[in-house]
């Protein structure tokens, strides 16, 4: 999950003055978080409780609502690498490093902490057991150990380690591409190369490893790492050079694809891709998958968060579909917390379990589902309005001291 795009859009120049936002802020976007976070959210849900298994028509949907991780590795990539392109195509120096670290751990760790704090030694729900460690989890370490991949309080936040990978990847590969001044359109040509370079190789990586002789627990574990995941993130990169170079072109997409055609063709391609993965590959409905069943299904996730995405950044922000489905005041504030909501809703999964006395996979699945929704909700929205909103405030502040 990424907590990337729940910050603001606000930069600070490498000079240490202010810098008028160069990335402006997109509500749809919000909404587009809302769907990830939900979709995980069902997706946990179905699978935890049974229905998954119980109800395979509707099942095998709700088993790929997974792709919503898909959704945040794509957006993190548009949203942290927009800015460093936006510098380079304007011919300006790079963002202070500094900043962009403190920005990023004051995002991430806080509501980490403490949600991985309340569940694993509060709720116990689950708490730490062997082999899991306390201090890799703390420190987002735990994917670097085959032991620790799967389980520990927070199981899903092997995600936010991932994140974290390209947190730490991303300046040097900015700094890569910043090397010697270039026109604007070399240095776009660069980007596209760049962002092919980054997409083909983690393919690659993949492919090798399906070629290996690693069990699918390995290759469960390499899935969690970044060099493999990096085809998501160079998609958001790649929609993020669009973006910017049509920012700094000053170019306006035609009428009609601001409004409702870019949008409804997009989702169209998005939705008929779902629906061949949900129904055409043949793939388990739980999370298990063989070295090439995990390499289809994760390609095609990539392909439909960025569809998924794309209105969302270039569609009308003011009228239109994406308008009416992204950007309404409900799903922006889901939006707004679904960091919170990704962090919490596993644990509240088990905490029903417990309270309700049921077994796993043979648990009441609206129950779960609702008791779940609104114990993650109210999770989340203390964490952002007492923790995340504020650290985030002051860490604002102490940029422009």
């Amino acid at each position: 999950m990424s907590a990337t795009a729940l910050s603001g859009t606000g930069h600070t120049s490498a000079a240490g003055g202010s810098r008028r936002s160069l990335v402006p802020h997109l509500s749809a976007l919000d909404g587009a978080r809302a769907v990830a976070a939900l979709g995980v959210l069902v997706n946990h849900v179905a699978l935890l409780s049974g229905f998954t298994g119980r109800h395979q028509g509707l099942g095998q949907y709700l088993a790929r609502a997974e792709v919503g991780v898909s959704i945040f590795f794509v957006l993190s990539g548009y949203l942290l690498y927009r800015p460093f392109v936006a510098d380079r195509l304007a011919g300006r120096e790079m963002r202070d490093v500094r900043d962009y670290a403190r920005r990023r751990i004051l995002r991430i760790l806080p509501a980490y902490w403490l949600a991985l704090t309340v569940i694993g030694f509060v709720l116990r729900a689950p708490g730490f057991d062997e082999p899991h460690s306390i201090v890799s989890h703390y420190l987002l370490l735990q994917i670097y150990d085959i032991n620790q991949v799967v389980g520990g309080p927070v199981q899903q936040a092997w995600t936010l380690a991932t994140e974290v990978s390209f947190y730490v990847f991303l300046p040097f590969w900015a700094w890569l591409l910043a090397r010697r001044p270039r026109t604007p359109a070399r240095q776009l040509r660069l980007e596209i190369a760049g962002v092919a370079v980054l997409w083909g190789g983690a393919m690659a990586l993949k492919l090798a490893a399906v070629a290996s002789n690693l069990d699918g627990e390995q290759i469960g574990m390499l899935n969690t790492w970044l060099p493999f995941r990096m085809d998501e993130f160079a998609l958001g990169m790649g929609i993020a050079v669009a973006a910017a170079w049509f920012q700094h072109r000053k170019i306006t997409l035609p009428t009609k694809a601001r409004a409702a055609a870019l949008t409804i063709g997009s989702w169209v391609v998005a939705a008929v891709l779902y629906w061949f993965l949900c129904t055409q590959l043949d793939m388990p409905l739980g999370p298990i998958y063989t070295p090439r069943q995990s390499v289809v299904l994760r390609a095609l996730y990539a392909f439909v968060a960025l569809f998924v995405i794309l209105p969302a950044v270039f569609a009308s922000q003011d009228r239109g579909p994406a308008r009416a489905v992204l950007a309404n005041r409900p799903i922006v504030w889901v939006g707004l917390v679904s960091y919170g909501i990704y962090l919490w809703h596993e644990a509240f999964q088990d905490v029903y379990l417990r309270i309700t006395d049921q077994p796993p996979l043979q648990a009441s699945a609206l129950g779960m589902l609702a008791f779940t929704t609104v114990a993650s909700f109210a999770a989340a929205a203390a964490s952002w309005y007492l923790l995340e909103r504020p650290v985030m405030r002051w860490g604002r502040h102490r940029r422009l001291e």
